[in-house]
């Protein structure tokens, strides 16, 4: 879930500030879906089908300068989305406040088909308590992360309402900042009409806008972030600091591949060192292989990370995923959030300062 979170954040910044504002979009949609029971002790609390409703308005852009971003039509917007997990004593309803942006891989004719990417907040009203409701396992905090990833049909009746049904994977998380901390995922089903204001037909742009770089590029940077020691319970939050650098190599237009190496310090390791009174240095270091998508500003990373140093009695895995999204908000400097997982179970997120040498 968290390998498109970089599709999500940055790519409406440039439309945002971008003019020539084509139509707007007011929208209400209803969703039903289930619960993914991603380990077996959480099985008997996802026995539930989550519904909800969702209100938002959106803006579709079309100067050039917007449709560089991500060589396409795209719509970027906000949204409220309210869930009811069906279990109000155990896991309650949760009230999501988010940002989206919904990229076009049709535009002609009344039929259209797209991709949304929403990132956000969300409030959850019934979490984990160890005398109170020590059943729930997915949320320990009031206040988490909300991201989405739907895959939509917008059939156009004229140029002023439209419905669409989506396919919709939703997932709520605090990213590892308090424990327990399972995390949900509930795909969903919606169906849902829009009101259009100032509807214009898109037309295509010119090939010239899609001209790329074939050429090596080289980045540096740093990240932090805040952990908990103590893995499966709630604990103080320790930071983590780190630096990394490495090579992007284009292959397409937007496709690559990268490799690079990453070192940071963890003092919730050296925390969990000294509690248990291991041998163990709390600097982990590793090498890293993958693939990413550059698209206009932004890159997004799927990297396999090989471990040549780490704390072996704590971490006991030599491999990792990061999931990793960037947006470049200057000539050369470049901003965004990475998520480490180990297989199936994220681990954390961090956020990342980066300097790209073309």
């Amino acid at each position: 879930m968290f390998r498109v979170a970089g599709f999500i954040t940055m790519f409406g910044l440039c439309h945002m500030l971008c003019a020539q504002v084509s139509s707007k979009f007011y929208g209400v949609k209803s969703h039903y879906g289930f619960i993914i029971a991603h380990t077996p002790d959480l099985k008997p609390i996802s026995q539930t089908n989550p519904y909800g409703f969702q209100i938002e308005m959106s803006k579709l852009r079309t100067s050039d300068k917007a449709w560089k971003t991500c060589f396409c039509y795209g719509r970027t917007g906000f949204s409220f989305a309210y869930f009811n997990y069906a279990n109000p004593s155990v896991l309650g309803s949760s009230y999501n406040l988010n940002y989206f942006v919904e990229p076009y891989f049709t535009y002609r004719g009344a039929l259209k088909l797209s991709l949304r990417g929403s990132i956000g907040a969300t409030y959850l009203d019934t979490i984990f308590d160890e005398e109170t409701n020590p059943d729930n396992l997915l949320f320990s905090t009031h206040l988490s992360f909300y991201l989405a990833l739907s895959l939509n049909l917008n059939y156009h009746f004229n140029d002023k309402y439209a419905i669409n049904l989506s396919a919709n994977y939703n997932h709520i998380s605090n990213g590892g900042q308090k424990q327990p901390n399972k995390g949900m995922n509930f795909p969903t089903l919606s169906i849902g009409v829009d009101r259009i204001i100032d509807y214009t037909p898109l037309k295509p742009k010119p090939n010239e806008l899609k001209q790329y770089s074939r050429s090596w590029s080289y980045y540096t940077g740093a990240f932090a972030s805040l952990r908990s020691a103590d893995r499966e319970a709630e604990s103080t939050n320790h930071p983590l600091i780190g630096v990394f650098g490495g090579a992007l190599k284009p292959l397409s237009g937007i496709n690559g591949f990268n490799l690079g190496a990453e070192l940071w310090y963890d003092w919730s390791d050296r925390k969990q060192v000294q509690q248990l009174e291991l041998n163990d240095s709390s600097f982990s270091s590793a090498v890293t292989l993958g693939h990413h998508f550059s698209v206009g500003d932004f890159y997004f990373l799927q990297q396999f990370g090989i471990y040549l140093t780490r704390p072996e009695n704590i971490q006991a895995n030599w491999m990792y995923q990061r999931y990793s999204f960037w947006y470049r908000i200057a000539n050369r400097w470049t901003v965004g959030a990475s998520l480490i997982a180990y297989g199936r179970r994220a681990d954390h997120m961090d956020g990342r300062l980066i300097y790209v040498i073309r």
